[in-house]
């Protein structure tokens, strides 16, 4: 007997189909007539606990279920249209597509595609290409008018965002502890970018005190060669209750962070046992735990300094399930970002 073999992206596809079809018929049974379409159904148990898509997702499995999404939509236009089509006029227009020889230039040129060939060689394909968006562009004007007329009614909801979710664990923690937004920062006490962003972090502090959480965890760069020993003595400091004024000194001064100066830093901050703390800094006691923030960072797919996380917090889990923003971002970047979590979590 013949067997088809499916590539591993197609059978994601097929096994997400079927997911949705069962899903769907499931709701139209109990008479949910608005729920066809479930966009994070169960898809199991463990342990008598229900696990939906988003639970095991990842980014792979998320983006291919941006393009069902897509393709669903897509068939559901086009269907949709020719169904009207031939009851209603107005919805039996095709697109009127006349592709210049100035458009297809002008695509060629902009997409890059001198290296694939010339522009008489692959001016057919352009050419077809541009009257397939055209038409698209067409059908997708009539659907909406078809919605707006209410003879159309899309049950198809767009997947969530991959969402990251990354522990907070040791991390140091400003602000409201049992809020339920947190941006969580990976930074290096020698990073002038990661300097260069703290004005804005401050301000986010004070703007969003009572609502979001801000963590801190350590991510010194290896070309940095003090960071790290800066980052152990701000653990130390932060045995005593001066993590924040250690951690904003560090940052003020980056080309002060040899063992010499990070105790001369204690005695001005009046750390009140400094026999521990420099015994602290001298054997490393939270080298481990420095270590631990970068592998966290690495696992999260932060890939230099600094690296936050912003999304939802769970605080009895301690985990930030959300996106990166990634450098020395304007302040409006973090706002709209945490913005977007508060409202999800209103």
């Amino acid at each position: 007997m013949n067997r088809t073999i499916l590539s591993p992206a197609l059978k994601m596809t097929v096994l997400l189909i079927f997911v949705f079809s069962i899903s769907a018929q499931l709701a139209f049974a109990k008479g949910k007539t608005s729920e066809v379409f479930v966009n994070n159904p169960i898809i199991g148990e463990i342990d008598s606990i229900s696990i939906q898509i988003t639970d095991i997702e990842d980014k792979q499995i998320n983006e291919l279920r941006h393009q069902l999404y897509e393709a669903l939509l897509f068939q559901l236009k086009k269907n949709a249209i020719r169904k009207l089509a031939a009851k209603y006029p107005r919805y039996n227009k095709k697109a009127s597509v006349n592709i210049t020889d100035r458009e297809a230039k002008a695509f060629y040129e902009a997409n890059n595609l001198a290296s694939r060939g010339s522009y008489e060689q692959l001016y057919p394909m352009i050419k077809k290409h541009l009257e397939q968006i055209a038409e698209a562009e067409k059908v997708d004007q009539l659907f909406q008018q078809a919605v707006r007329e209410k003879l159309v009614v899309s049950h198809l909801e767009i997947p969530n965002d991959f969402l990251i979710k990354v522990p907070i664990e040791t991390a140091h923690v400003r602000g409201n502890k049992n809020a339920r937004v947190m941006l969580l920062e990976f930074s290096d006490y020698q990073c002038p970018f990661c300097a260069r962003v703290q004005p804005t972090i401050s301000m986010l502090q004070i703007r969003y005190e009572k609502v979001v959480a801000f963590g801190y965890r350590h991510a010194p760069l290896p070309f940095h060669r003090e960071a790290d020993e800066a980052a152990i003595a701000a653990e130390c400091a932060r045995d005593q209750g001066k993590f924040p004024e250690f951690h904003d000194l560090m940052f003020k001064n980056p080309t002060k962070q040899y063992v010499k100066d990070l105790k001369a830093f204690a005695k001005k901050l009046r750390i009140k046992n400094l026999d521990q703390f420099n015994r602290c800094l001298d054997e490393e006691k939270y080298r481990t735990r420095v270590e631990r923030d970068l592998e966290a960072a690495a696992e999260a797919g932060i890939k230099g300094a600094p690296g936050f996380i912003v999304g939802v917090f769970d605080y009895k889990t301690g985990i930030v399930s959300g996106e990166i923003i990634s450098g020395a971002q304007p302040q409006n970047v973090f706002i709209s970002a945490i913005e977007k979590y508060l409202k999800k979590t209103r």
